[in-house]
């Protein structure tokens, strides 16, 4: 997979450990821990070639830390440290960016918010860092649990991280009951790499979950596109089945199969270029929803036709190709097929109902 690029969480303000501050830190952030950490996960992932999201160099933040450590391990890749920022009049400026500008990528919001330009950034990134925090720490921990972001709290700085920690289901969520578990550990040669090796893999099952059921409707959805025009071409081009009530049948089945296609390729679609949910709807209720319209809808074409149409005859394959487009096109429109069905007034009751309403009373 291509490199990613890591959102990096946190503070570790010695100042906000003291009980009597207002934004103090529950449970307190181990300082030096935490610094300690931070930059050697800024060198990890300068090494393995990722990139990160950092946010202020400030010291009541951790990125500085962070950035420090990503310089030091000279990445050879230019603006890899993106610096998300609301529109500032005096922007937040990190000590390296004097030295090594071509590394750092400013993104500024439009908005003068700092919590706009922060948790907007979580939705373009694919994994985050925590080290220590507060409260922003803690909901941003929250959002990327929910939105399965891989993620990595880091229980030995204390914090917001730790709390997070403690709120991660391994299994459920997307981190193993292993890299859970090596989340907790001392900083060492072995946890950093195991910390990293832990946030790629989360990243490659969130893909692969994610991909998996569009790659298997995709498949579904060209077999069954490809039958149906088989069936209904070659009701017309195989002349024994063209000449008997056979061709008829397999036109028939081709709608079927039609609608299936067109409810299959609407579903590979919409989860394609996002416009369906997130979680795919039963395979075989979209199916037979597909089938039921694209059968309906080329039956209701079929009937329709005034005149008798022979298969094997050379203008009955413009015939069986209408046939094949109304069928696809019923089962991508399902819902409109059966929303227009639903409306027909079969047995046209309109007239009976208005005729009993001029009847005069019965006479009591």
């Amino acid at each position: 997979m291509p490199p990613s690029v890591i959102a990096i969480i946190g503070g570790a303000d010695p100042d906000r450990n003291d009980a009597r501050s207002p934004g103090r830190y529950d449970p307190p952030v181990d300082v030096a821990a935490a610094d300690d950490m931070a930059a050697a996960i800024g060198g990890e992932l300068a090494r393995r070639g990722h990139a990160i999201f950092v946010y202020h160099s400030g010291r009541a933040f951790i990125e500085a830390k962070v950035v420090e450590g990503y310089v030091a391990a000279n990445p050879a890749r230019g603006g890899s440290i993106i610096v998300r920022q609301p529109q500032l009049q005096v922007p937040a400026i990190f000590a390296e960016e004097a030295t090594h500008p071509k590394l750092f990528a400013r993104r500024l919001d439009t908005s003068d918010e700092w919590e706009v330009s922060f948790y907007r950034s979580l939705a373009d990134s694919d994994g985050v860092v925590l080290i220590g925090g507060g409260y922003s720490t803690f909901t941003a921990g929250q959002v990327a649990i929910g939105a399965r972001i891989p993620i990595l709290a880091l229980d030995q700085t204390g914090g917001a991280a730790r709390k997070v920690w403690k709120t991660l289901s391994p299994g459920v969520d997307l981190p193993t009951a292993d890299e859970h578990a090596r989340m907790a550990h001392a900083l060492s040669t072995e946890a950093l790499k195991q910390w990293i090796d832990g946030l790629e893999a989360q990243r490659r099952r969130r893909y692969a979950v994610e991909t998996r059921p569009i790659r298997r409707h995709a498949r579904l959805a060209a077999v069954l596109f490809v039958a149906a025009l088989a069936t209904a071409i070659g009701s017309h081009l195989i002349p024994w089945l063209a000449r008997t009530g056979w061709g008829m049948a397999l036109l028939v089945a081709s709608t079927l199969l039609g609608g299936g296609a067109g409810s299959a390729i609407r579903m590979v679609f919409e989860r394609r270029y996002g416009a369906g949910p997130l979680v795919p709807p039963s395979i075989a209720v979209t199916l037979a929803l597909g089938m039921m319209a694209g059968g309906l809808g080329g039956l209701l074409y079929l009937v329709a036709q005034t005149s008798t149409t022979q298969l094997d005859s050379p203008e009955a394959l413009r015939f069986v190709s209408i046939i094949a487009v109304v069928s696809v096109v019923a089962g991508l429109t399902v819902e409109s097929v059966f929303r227009k069905l639903l409306g027909i007034d079969v047995v046209q009751t309109g007239a009976i109902a208005v005729r009993s309403e001029r009847q005069p009373p019965p006479s009591s």
